[in-house]
């Protein structure tokens, strides 16, 4: 009896030292809640398709997207903490650094100049010259043309400037740059034919392509232009230094999420237009489809920052008028690759 009463105690023991234990294990961390701020273009489908196949919250990360429409609006909001991603040319980054603030690029999500330059058929014919042609000939081929804009010095007009100006033109001089609007406008006043030319992102440039009414001239988003915009840091993710420097798992987190899905969709186009196809529910699935083929290629996989990409990029800049001066392109500086793991 005294034996069976010790047994029982002990016993009694043993479940209240187990169920003591339990109640001290430690919980499953609740995510980190981060938010990023972007336009909504086809250039975020990396994230966006992150955030519908769990990616981040794989990676311990609640992501939310905030749209906007202006780059200012996304500057102020990574500023005052409301985000912490966004994505940032480089000449705010340096404009910003030069203030005293402490943006700095850790993610590439478009190395290459995505805005590619269409001409009217008619005009091509005229001028003698095709995709297929060298390329010294079709920037040459540029000279007297009428370029469409979306108002003056956007870089609607920066970028036709300056391959003007490696032909050895003198864009004022040498074209006509005329007001038009967005995207839709563009490709409306092409087929008016009000003008003969304009350089922008898919999807306009492909839909006049697929109308019949332009050819892509200069593909840059396919390596297809100067080499300086093949390695060109054109769209990167930016955060405050400081934020990450206090946050490095949470950074880290996000790289290797964008990095999984990247994998996962080029492996899947088909189901990644479809698990895309909410975030776009205006645009038709032939416009997403051409916006979405002609973002893969200037991905870099991996998504590292080069300091070649920094410096070309800064080059154009300088060129074009955007910077007034080269900034320094070393690691550590605009950018870097610290939370790459």
């Amino acid at each position: 009896m005294e034996r069976t009463w010790k047994r029982s105690v002990g016993l009694a023991l043993v479940a209240a030292l187990v169920l003591a234990s339990l109640s001290v294990l430690p919980t499953a961390a609740a995510p980190t809640r981060v938010r990023q701020a972007g336009f909504k273009v086809v250039d975020l489908a990396v994230p966006f398709l992150a955030q519908a196949r769990g990616a981040f919250a794989r990676h311990g990360l609640a992501w939310e997207y905030v749209e906007i429409d202006s780059g200012k609006l996304g500057v102020s909001a990574l500023l005052s903490g409301n985000v912490q991603f966004v994505d940032l040319a480089l000449d705010d980054v340096v404009a910003l650094q030069r203030e005293g603030r402490d943006p700095i690029l850790v993610y590439s999500m478009v190395n290459a100049l995505t805005m590619d330059l269409v001409v009217r058929n008619d005009v091509l014919a005229r001028l003698g010259v095709t995709p297929r042609s060298p390329l010294e000939a079709r920037v040459k081929a540029l000279r007297g043309l009428t370029f469409g804009i979306t108002r003056p010095g956007a870089v609607t007009q920066l970028f036709p400037q300056y391959l003007l100006r490696k032909a050895g033109y003198d864009p004022e001089k040498d074209a006509t740059f005329v007001q038009v609007g967005p995207g839709q406008a563009l490709v409306a006043a092409m087929k008016s034919r009000r003008i003969d030319a304009f350089m922008l992102s898919a999807p306009a440039p492909y839909l006049l392509e697929r109308d019949g009414v332009g050819t892509v001239l200069i593909k840059n988003s396919a390596g297809d232009g100067p080499p300086e915009f093949a390695d060109f840091a054109f769209e990167s993710i930016a955060v405050l230094r400081g934020w990450a420097e206090r946050h490095p798992a949470v950074v880290t987190g996000y790289i290797r999420a964008l990095n999984e899905t990247y994998t996962w969709m080029v492996a899947n186009r088909g189901a990644a237009l479809r698990a895309l196809r909410p975030f776009f529910p205006d645009t038709d699935e032939a416009t997403l489809r051409l916006s979405f083929e002609a973002l893969i290629p200037p991905i870099k996989p991996g998504g590292r920052l080069s300091e070649r990409a920094i410096r070309n990029q800064a080059q154009v800049l300088v060129a074009i008028g955007a910077l007034d001066a080269m900034p320094a392109t070393r690691e550590g500086v605009l950018w870097t690759n610290r939370y790459h793991r």
